[in-house]
């Protein structure tokens, strides 16, 4: 990489506005991290977040399960995955989409000259008047928004199923590497790269799908239940996870992204991906030809995916327990 022509912002951030196609991990990336973290609550933890998903809106048309969730036990399982996939769901559902919460606005690289790249600011504070119906929200925001809902003895059932919901979606979409930040080139991406969704490759449509297919593409019962043990199993990635959930900010979204993007700059972003855009933008090339990833860097993404998904199974757990108790102790005290 040439080093002159790289300035690295470090604003926490996902991607420029524009991101219809960045879903964070696909279908089976949510069920496994939602149902993993479902599995570390306590029991009476796991019955409230079955009770509350029940009064959610669309539970009886979109909380379908599949002849594979034949017992109690893996039918509360599926729940849980499927709250963590839903917001994707909800996207076909203009009540329901919230299209930027999946992504925040801002860089982490710059190729070129940074006077000529119009870089958005990252939005920071939460609104006052903020609720589940404010659409202008990014992912920071859409977090912190949620866990109020969750946490409150006052919301409604449903408000706080859809918060279980949207946790479980943003928490795992804030550990996906691709939603740390894009790749911004003055020539070739002035601006962005939207995430990766505008690098091809060869082996997916595009840089972004390849790594929200890391987990798994589509639900499939035996798939999610393989790779959720696997997970689950790894001593390295719990060593990992371990160390990260003792910093003392563990809970804190900024913390996740950060990561999150150094996770991009070193896995992503790799000199063998950095180095076509350099040749582009030399050429005074507008696009890029479809990239052939190396095999190494194919198996240091799955790696890197697994880790990333077992900490954000670990988190949400923690953020859903954290709410939970807060609302306990709130209808408490108001008696």
């Amino acid at each position: 990489m040439q080093r002159s022509l790289v300035t690295i912002f470090t604003a926490v951030c996902i991607f420029c506005i524009g991101v219809p196609t960045a879903l964070g991990w696909s279908a089976g990336g949510h069920h496994i991290i939602a149902s993993l973290a479902f599995q570390m609550l306590e029991d009476t933890d796991k019955q409230l977040i079955i009770e509350i998903l029940r009064q959610h809106p669309q539970f009886d048309t979109e909380f379908v399960p599949p002849t594979e969730a034949d017992s109690p036990a893996e039918l509360r399982l599926w729940i849980a995955g499927r709250a963590g996939y839903w917001p994707d769901v909800a996207r076909n559902y203009p009540e329901f989409n919230r299209s930027t919460w999946h992504y925040q606005l801002g860089s982490t690289m710059v190729l070129g000259n940074v006077s000529f790249i119009d870089v958005p600011a990252t939005p920071v504070e939460l609104p006052a008047d903020a609720d589940l119906n404010t659409q202008e929200l990014y992912i920071g925001q859409g977090i912190e928004l949620c866990r109020r809902v969750l946490g409150s003895g006052d919301a409604s059932a449903s408000d706080r199923a859809l918060a279980i919901c949207w946790l479980a979606h943003l928490v795992g979409d804030s550990h996906q590497p691709c939603h740390a930040g894009s790749l911004y080139a003055e020539i070739v991406f002035p601006e962005g790269d939207r995430g990766a969704n505008s690098i091809r490759t060869q082996q997916a449509r595009n840089m972004h799908a390849l790594w929200d297919q890391l987990l798994g593409q589509r639900y499939a019962h035996g798939d999610v239940r393989r790779r959720m043990v696997e997970i689950q199993t790894d001593a390295e990635l719990a060593a990992m996870a371990d160390e990260a959930m003792e910093q003392p900010n563990y809970l804190e979204p900024s913390q996740w992204l950060k990561e999150s993007r150094d996770s991009g700059l070193h896995s992503v972003y790799t000199p063998e991906v950095v180095n076509v855009v350099l040749q582009a933008q030399r050429a005074g090339a507008a696009s890029l030809e479809p990239i052939a990833l190396s095999e190494e860097y194919l198996k240091n993404a799955g790696r890197v995916a697994q880790g990333r998904a077992l900490l954000a199974a670990r988190r949400l757990a923690a953020v859903w327990g954290e709410a939970l108790a807060a609302a306990t102790d709130e209808s408490s005290t108001q008696r």
